[in-house]
C-alpha cells in the first residue's frame, strides 16, 4: 500500500513521493485530497508536481471547491471541475470548428474537399479544376461559402458572356458551382456541416443550350478534307508529324464512315475490331455514351487492315495518342477545315464544321440514301428515337417531286 504524507496546516491534502521519478532536483510528488462529501469521505487524485501541482495551487483550488460545496453550487469536487473543464473545451472545439467551417472560402473548399471527392467519381474532374481556376476563382474564389449568393453568380454569368463565351461554356462553368455547393451541403468538418441553407444556384437560371448542328459535309467536302490530310502527311519530313496527319486522316474515316465519336476513336482497341465478322465494338462504360456494334464498310475495313499491318503488335490502341491528348486531333481538324475555307460562310457556331460534324454527316448521308430512322438510331447508338428524328427531313419523299413539278416546261398557251 502506497504511503501518503499529510501536508502540514492544510486539512485533507496529502502527497506521496516517487523515489526514481525526479522533479526540480528531488523526488516527484503526487498530490491527493481527502474530504467529506455527502456524508462520505472521498479521495480525489490531483496529479504530479511535475505536471504543475504545488501545495499553493492545490490549497487555492480546494478552497474554491469547498466554498462551492457549502453553497450547493458546482463544481464542488475536483471530478466535477474536470468534467466542467472538459465540457468547456469541447464547446470551444465545436465553436472553433463551426467558425472554421464558416470561414472556408469557395477556393479552399474546392481544393480541399470537392476535388478529392470528384477524383473518385467523376471522369472530368480535371475540366472542373480548369474551369474553376480560369473562370470561377477570380470572381468568387476568396468569398466564404455562405457569402456566395445568387447576385454573385449572376455577375459572374454576365462577365462570362461579356468575354464572348457560348451558352454551353457558361452552363459548364455554372454547373461546377452547383456541384460544389451540392457537395458542401453533405460535407462536415469535425462533425460540423460546412454549408447549411439553400444553394445560391437554386435561384440562378441555367443557360439553354442548343446543340443541334444542321451543317454536314458534302461528299466533295469530305474528300477534300481526307485529301488535305494525305497532302500534309506527304509534305512533312518529320516522321512523327507525318504519322500524326495519318492519324487525323484515319480518325476522320472512323467518324465519317462508322459514326464514332472522337473519344470512342481515341479509346478504340484492336481487341474491339473483329475483321472476321466485320464489326467494331464500342464498349459500354460507366458515365459514357451508349456502346454497341458498328458494321465496317469497305472504306473502314481497308483503313483498319492497313493500320493493323503497320502497327506495333504491342500497341493496344487503334489510334495511339502520338500528339498527346484527344483535343489535339480535334483542334488540328478544326484548323484544317478553316484553312480549307469550309467555315467561311458560317454565321454561328452551330453552322461551323467541327470533328463532331463528321458523325452528324454519317447519319445525314444515311438518311439521304433512304436508310430508315430505326436503323440510323441503332447505328448512331442513340438512346431514343427522338434523338434520331432530327434526320427525318433528309429522308427521300414525294415533296421533292412536288416542288420539281413547278419547273415543268411552259407552253405558249400558258
Amino acid at each position: 500500500m502506497r504511503k501518503y504524507i499529510k501536508v502540514p496546516n492544510v486539512r485533507g491534502l496529502q502527497y506521496r513521493e516517487h523515489a526514481t521519478r525526479k522533479h526540480a532536483g528531488r523526488a516527484d510528488r503526487y498530490y491527493l485530497v481527502r474530504w467529506s462529501r455527502s456524508g462520505k469521505v472521498v479521495s480525489e487524485a490531483l496529479g504530479w508536481a511535475s505536471e504543475g501541482w504545488t501545495i499553493s495551487k492545490a490549497t487555492g483550488a480546494m478552497g474554491e471547491l469547498q466554498q462551492n460545496y457549502k453553497r450547493g453550487i458546482k463544481p464542488g469536487t475536483f471530478a466535477e471541475a474536470r468534467a466542467l473543464e472538459e465540457q468547456r473545451q469541447q464547446t470551444e472545439a465545436v465553436e472553433h470548428a463551426k467558425a472554421q467551417a464558416g470561414r472556408l472560402t469557395f477556393r479552399q473548399f474546392f481544393d480541399d474537399h470537392y476535388v478529392p471527392k470528384a477524383q473518385k467519381r467523376k471522369r472530368t474532374w480535371r475540366d472542373d479544376v480548369l474551369r474553376a481556376e480560369k473562370r470561377i476563382h477570380p470572381s468568387i474564389g476568396d468569398l466564404p461559402l455562405d457569402m456566395v449568393n445568387p447576385d454573385c453568380i449572376e455577375r459572374l454569368r454576365e462577365d462570362l458572356y461579356e468575354d464572348g463565351l457560348s451558352d454551353a461554356t457558361v452552363k459548364h462553368v455554372l454547373a461546377v458551382i452547383r456541384r460544389v455547393f451540392n457537395v458542401a451541403a453533405l460535407t462536415t468538418v469535425e462533425g460540423i456541416p460546412v454549408f447549411t441553407g439553400e444553394s445560391p444556384m437554386a435561384h440562378v437560371e441555367m443557360p439553354t443550350v442548343t446543340n443541334r448542328r444542321e451543317r454536314f459535309l458534302t461528299y466533295d467536302e469530305a474528300e477534300q478534307v481526307l485529301n488535305a490530310c494525305i497532302t500534309r502527311r506527304e509534305n512533312t519530313i518529320n516522321a512523327m508529324h507525318a504519322q500524326g496527319w495519318q492519324d487525323v486522316h484515319d480518325s476522320v474515316i472512323l467518324a465519317l464512315y462508322a459514326g464514332l465519336r472522337l473519344g470512342e476513336v481515341q479509346r478504340l482497341e484492336w481487341g474491339d475490331v473483329n475483321f472476321f465478322a466485320g464489326i467494331i465494338t464500342i464498349k459500354n462504360e460507366k458515365d459514357r455514351k451508349p456502346g454497341g456494334s458498328v458494321p465496317m464498310n469497305s472504306i473502314v475495313r481497308d483503313m483498319l487492315t492497313r493500320r493493323n499491318k503497320q502497327r506495333d503488335k504491342r500497341q493496344k490502341l487503334v489510334v495511339p495518342p502520338m500528339w498527346g491528348q484527344v483535343k489535339d486531333i480535334s483542334h488540328t481538324f478544326s484548323e484544317l477545315v478553316n484553312e480549307l475555307g469550309l467555315n467561311d460562310d458560317a454565321t454561328s457556331n452551330l453552322q461551323r464544321i467541327v470533328f463532331h460534324s463528321l458523325r452528324h454527316t454519317f447519319a445525314s448521308w444515311m438518311a439521304m440514301n433512304g436508310v430508315d430512322l430505326n436503323r440510323i438510331r441503332k447505328l448512331m447508338r442513340h438512346k431514343t428515337l427522338t434523338m434520331t428524328q432530327r434526320y427525318a427531313h433528309l429522308l427521300p419523299d414525294a415533296t421533292q417531286d412536288a416542288v420539281e413539278a413547278l419547273c415543268r416546261p411552259r407552253t405558249d398557251k400558258e
